[in-house]
């Protein structure tokens, strides 16, 4: 029959592939079924247990196998498995069964340890189950399905939310380097040195820079502090300086040039400030303006003034070009000219006014009239009607006037009507003249006389005014000199001269100026001095800034200096200096030697808020406050408590009646007597197929049960689970193997194997034939596949036990928290031995403590060897045990016995039952303790040897180490099963069976069992770690427990692969302790290196022992990643061993310190009363 898809086929390496586990993802909180309190470590290896091939789960003692056997039970019925559970012990079996039935699964299981008289019971099981479940009401488990999906999807929200916390806490920021909680450490840190200076700008600035530019920051700006302190560099005025050296002399030289700079810009700007109305370049063309012009308007005439202003448009340009004023002129003159040319003996002074009153057109007609009648004729032109007519009209007009009509007068009448005709012209002209002048028309015609008198008088008025618009218009200054003329008055030109006068004072200061500023070109920047030589030109007042340089004189040398620094800093520098000088009063304050640290740490205080800031804004969870975060585990908590109850109900009920045979197929299997009542393998064999396997799918037996009662089916059952396997040997386990799909084997290879003394070797016929040689390169695929095959079979044959095979062949886990010992220092040899470190254990006691109890004591009887046996040491051991049974029988501590070999087991029984013939007493307490039962658990007093005191723990285990010197002094190193191989891991399993205290009895000369101590190298013999376990229990017998932690440091060969990250003191932590300092208390250091490590612990003076626990945020552990691990299982786990243990807040205490440390004092106060 194939084993094909069967544990055995695994186990013997049947397959040419060799099996890989499947990796398991997240497991959804509804398909897992934990009953049992677990530890991360057990639950890790009850989910890995799911997945073929199986799972090696080494478990170290005191880790807590059995649960975890159960735990992997639940889970695997929970989704729908059978379970083989097999141990070589009985006492183990009736372990797990006892485990088992104390979370419900009692109507769950079977355990068969005699296949006829367990068959009537196990029968009647099944019929009256079978019976019951047909009769139940289905409703109740469907409730509990549906009560259980809530919690599960409770737990799953309520834990993700406090991991997503935790994750943040620690994660390490890509940018720093840093996680918030360190960041936070260090902030405590920082503040608590005092001087807090806030720089909020540096904060934002720096956010974005990684942690080794911030470091390089602080070893810049640092030593550069002082000086730049006294620079007042940034925004300095100073800045327009030029680089040039800053020693005493230039300085000097610098100053006397730049005062002199500074007195003429003092004056200038007193000239600016008095009254102006413009500037000049060049004040030579307004002195040549005033000598040639300036006399004319001082002594210009009121009148001429007046006519000035008034007239001083009429002489200004139009758009066309033409100057009404010039034009007037002009026509004045024209007028002028053409009336001088004209006959005042024309002028008619009795007809004047008669013609002067003569319509334009009717003087025109008498004009021609005239003209024609007066003409010389000849003879037939005088007799011309037309000429005698005119004639006659003509003296008719004399004659009306009261004239002669005779010859003469009618040619002077005719010169007349001439005259008045060219006067009209001019009158129009000069009365044109005269209304641009805004002169009074006269109302009278104007004679020739008066006409040529009124031409002159107007250019009279009008030249002068020409003259002097001329000169305004010559003027440098010409809207001022406009504005002068325009004012009509003295007091504009007076006005005008005052602006000059101010324009060349305004001047001169310039040119004094501009002189200094030439003279500070060396010492200045050119843009300063072009800015102050275009502000001298335009007329402003000194630079804004000459007035700051002044004032900053005193940082000359020190702003010279650091600005030479300056250009070798990079820019982040800078401006982290630009952004400290907002600081400026602060960082002055301090003394000169505080002021480089200072500037140190506000860096680093800016750059860790401005980190702190852009991880929460990434972040948004970290914000949880601690009131938040205890309200979520305390729901995580109740719900866990629930899901865990939930899944113990539902295992007990949860059937499938669909998978159930009918009822008359169970009554065929389950009939109790009869010639049809079937055998125990019978029932099983057709049951399978009725559901047996899911009304019952645990079956717990030894391999010999097992192989006489199963039906010999590949895969009857979903997974076999092996306890103690280092004790089975790998014959044993077969049948079992082949009847599973999945195999579980729990064992510790640093515990016994099986006892091989009279066991022999099991041999074949490939013995011969294979020498384990490697084939030659030439082999075919063939012996090439049969090669393999042999060296595999060779491989299982050879292997000491089940948990040897298992290693080969499975994917290993182990389980690393310790419970069992009261007292770490008991675990503490076998932790580093054999364990690498890697056990979490969560006792904690003071070394005050420790020194006072001694959890390993040791009485060095040095008694004599002699034919394998110790008298002494027999002796001692039964004084002792008499000591410890006067107690009353109430608290008396469960007592072993270890011996190192069985002849001396024999003699201490000897001696006791001697002792307890003539002590009646002791007799007395001797039994009691023989039959003493404990929580339903066998706790009897016994005597053995290391070879079979696996699976027992006490109280206290007393040793008789049997060897020492014979009678002739004489030491030899032969120490029985443990000198030989595999001796260790039978001293591994004694010295770990005490629950509180070892007491070794000794006449083993220590430094004589091996040359280990002497050469100071790590053990590699069995007679190794013997020497190495005495020395260890002798060094903390003496309470030299620096020593013991030396000692183990030593035997560590390995490093565990499951360390806790060790947070190097931080200024969260140191802040936390001084705090506790402070309140009177000491804070002991507790930070152990394992998943219950702490922070600090302080001693309860009442008790001596650890009354609380302080731990400073949760702590980082590659087993506390989960939410219930770290803050429900780690707690609960840590309370056994320290009543209180306060968490203090990172986040609560720097942002609100008062409260926590409030908090942190209740907590001390209600521990330590």
């Amino acid at each position: 029959m194939p084993p094909a898809g069967t544990g055995l086929e695994t186990a013997l390496r049947v397959s040419a592939e060799p099996p890989v586990s499947t990796p398991l993802g997240a497991v959804p909180e509804r398909e897992r079924f934990l009953t049992v309190e677990s530890d991360p470590s057990q639950e890790a290896a009850v989910l890995r247990a799911r997945t073929a091939p199986g799972l090696l789960v080494e478990g170290p003692p005191g880790t807590g196998k059995s649960q975890t056997i159960v735990n992997i039970v639940a889970d695997a019925i929970g989704r729908g498995e059978s379970v083989l559970v097999v141990c070589q012990k009985q006492a183990a079996l009736r372990v797990v069964e006892k485990r088992l039935a104390a979370e419900g699964l009692k109507e769950r299981l079977f355990v068969v340890v005699d296949i006829n008289r367990d068959r009537e019971p196990i029968v009647r099981a099944l019929r009256e189950q079978e019976e019951a479940i047909r009769k139940a009401d289905p409703a109740h488990a469907a409730a509990l399905r549906k009560q259980r999906a809530g919690s599960a999807g409770r737990i799953e929200t309520l834990e993700a939310e406090v991991d997503r916390h935790h994750e943040a806490l620690h994660a390490v920021d890509g940018v720093t380097g840093l996680s918030y909680r360190s960041l936070l450490g260090e902030l405590v840190g920082l503040e608590a040195e005092g001087n807090r200076v806030n720089v909020p700008s540096l904060r934002l600035q720096l956010a974005k820079l990684d942690h080794e530019t911030i470091s390089r920051l602080e070893e810049v700006c640092g030593p550069l502090a002082s000086l730049w302190l006294g620079s007042r560099y940034e925004g300095s005025p100073l800045g327009v300086l030029s680089d040039f050296p800053a020693d005493q002399g230039v300085i000097d030289a610098f100053l006397r040039e730049f005062k002199r700079f500074v007195q003429t810009e003092t004056e200038r700007r007193d000239v600016l400030a008095q009254p102006h109305r413009f500037d000049v370049d060049d004040p030579r063309p307004l002195r040549e303006w005033l000598d040639q012009h300036g006399r004319m308007f001082e002594a210009m005439p009121t009148k001429l003034r007046t006519q000035l202003a008034e007239w001083f448009e009429l002489f200004t340009p139009r758009r066309d070009g033409a100057i009404p004023g010039v034009e007037a002129i002009d026509s004045l003159e024209k007028e002028a000219d053409a009336l001088g040319r004209l006959d005042e003996r024309d002028h008619d002074g009795a007809l004047f006014n008669v013609l002067s009153a003569l319509p334009p057109g009717e003087l025109r007609e008498w004009h021609e009239t005239a003209k024609h009648a007066t003409a010389e004729a000849s003879f037939w032109g005088r007799l011309n009607p037309s000429r005698w007519q005119r004639r006659r009209r003509l003296r008719a007009f004399l004659v009306s006037h009261g004239e002669e009509p005779t010859e003469p007068r009618m040619a002077a009448l005719r010169q007349s009507f001439a005259l008045e005709l060219r006067l009209r012209t001019s009158r129009r002209a000069v009365a044109e003249v005269r209304e641009s002048l805004w002169l009074e028309a006269h109302q009278d015609p104007s004679s020739l006389r008066m006409l040529r008198r009124e031409v002159e008088d107007l250019l009279t008025l009008l030249r002068p005014v020409q003259t002097a618009i001329a000169a305004v218009r010559a003027c440098p200054r010409p809207a001022e000199a406009e504005e002068m003329a325009r004012s009509g008055e003295m007091e504009g030109y007076r006005r005008l001269q005052g602006a000059f006068d101010a324009a060349f004072t305004r001047h001169a200061a310039r040119a004094r100026s501009r002189a200094a500023l030439n003279s500070l070109a060396q010492w200045f920047q050119e843009g300063w001095i072009a800015d102050c030589e275009r502000g001298i030109a335009h007329g402003r007042a000194a630079p804004d800034n000459l007035l700051g340089i002044v004032q900053e004189l005193g940082t000359l040398e020190a702003f010279q200096r650091f600005r030479v620094r300056a250009k070798g800093l990079p820019p982040d520098a800078l401006a982290v200096f630009a952004a400290l000088r907002g600081v400026e009063s602060a960082l002055r304050a301090l003394p000169t030697e505080a002021l480089e640290e200072q500037v140190r740490r506000i860096i680093r205080r800016e750059a860790l808020l401005g980190w702190k800031l852009r991880m929460e804004q990434a972040r948004p969870e970290l914000l949880l406050e601690r009131q938040e975060l205890e309200t979520r585990v305390k729901k995580l908590a109740e719900c866990d408590q629930q899901m865990r109850e939930l899944n113990r109900q539902l295992l007990a009920i949860d059937f499938d009646r669909s998978r159930l045979g009918s009822a008359a197929a169970w009554d065929s299997i389950t009939r109790l007597r009869g010639p049809r009542m079937k055998r125990l393998r019978e029932v099983l064999d057709q049951g399978v197929d009725l559901g047996l396997m899911h009304l019952r799918p645990i079956w717990l037996m030894n391999p010999d049960v097992a192989s006489r009662l199963l039906p010999l089916k590949a895969r009857l059952f979903d997974l076999v689970i092996y306890d103690e396997a280092s004790q089975m040997p790998v014959e044993h386990a077969v049948p079992t193997l082949f009847r599973a799909g999945r195999a579980v084997i729990s064992g510790d290879e640093k515990q016994m194997p099986p006892t091989s003394f009279f066991s022999s070797r099991i041999d074949g016929d490939e013995d011969e034939e294979f020498d384990g040689e490697e084939l030659d390169e030439a082999a075919t695929e063939a012996e090439r596949t049969a090669h393999e095959e042999t060296w595999n079979r060779r491989e299982v044959k050879d292997c000491p036990d089940l948990l040897q095979l298992g290693r080969g062949v499975l994917p290993s886990t182990t389980l690393q928290i310790h419970y069992r010992s009261k007292y770490r220092e008991l675990i503490g040899y076998s932790n580093a031995a054999f364990y690498g470190n890697r056990l979490s254990v969560p006792a904690r006691h003071p070394e005050t403590e420790i020194r006072r109890v001694r959890p390993v004591e040791v009485l060095r009887v040095d008694g004599v060897y002699s034919e394998q046996t110790n008298e002494a040491e027999a002796r001692s051991v039964v004084e002792l045990l008499a000591k410890l049974w006067k107690a009353p029988a109430e608290k008396r501590p469960s007592i072993g016995v270890v011996t190192f070999n069985r002849k001396q087991a024999d003699l201490v029984e000897e001696v006791l039952e001697q002792r307890a013939e003539k002590d009646t007493e002791f007799q007395h307490a001797y039994q009691a303790e023989r039959d003493r039962v404990q929580d339903g658990e066998d706790m009897g007093f016994f005597v053995k040897n290391v070879e079979n005191v696996q699976g027992d723990e006490r109280d206290i285990i007393v040793f008789s180490t049997t060897f020492g010197r014979d009678k002739n002094k004489s030491f030899r190193r032969n120490f029985g099963v443990l000198g030989q191989a595999g001796g260790e891991r039978r001293l591994n399993v004694a010295v770990t069976r005490a629950r509180e205290r070892v007491i070794l009895v000794t006449s083993i000369p220590v430094g004589e069992v091996s040359d280990m101590l002497a050469s100071r190298r790590a053990p590699d013999k069995p007679r190794d770690y013997l020497q190495a376990y005495l020395d260890y229990a002798q060094k903390l017998s003496a309470g030299e427990l620096e020593l013991v932690r030396g000692a183990t440091e030593r035997l560590s060969t390995e490093m565990g692969s499951q360390r806790a990250k060790k947070r190097p003191p931080d200024g969260f932590a140191t802040a936390v302790a001084g705090y506790i300092r402070k309140l009177g208390h000491e804070a002991v250091p507790r930070d152990d290196d394992d998943a219950f490590g702490l922070d600090f612990a302080i001693v309860d003076p009442r008790t001596g022992l650890f009354g609380i626990a302080i731990e400073c945020d949760a702590p980082c552990h590659e087993l506390l990643e989960r939410a219930r691990a770290r803050e429900i299982w780690r707690p609960g786990v840590l309370a056994r061993a320290i009543p209180k243990v306060h968490r203090v807040s990172s986040h609560a205490w720097y942002h609100h310190p008062e409260q926590e440390q409030q908090r942190l004092r209740d907590a001390i106060q209600a521990a330590l009363g």
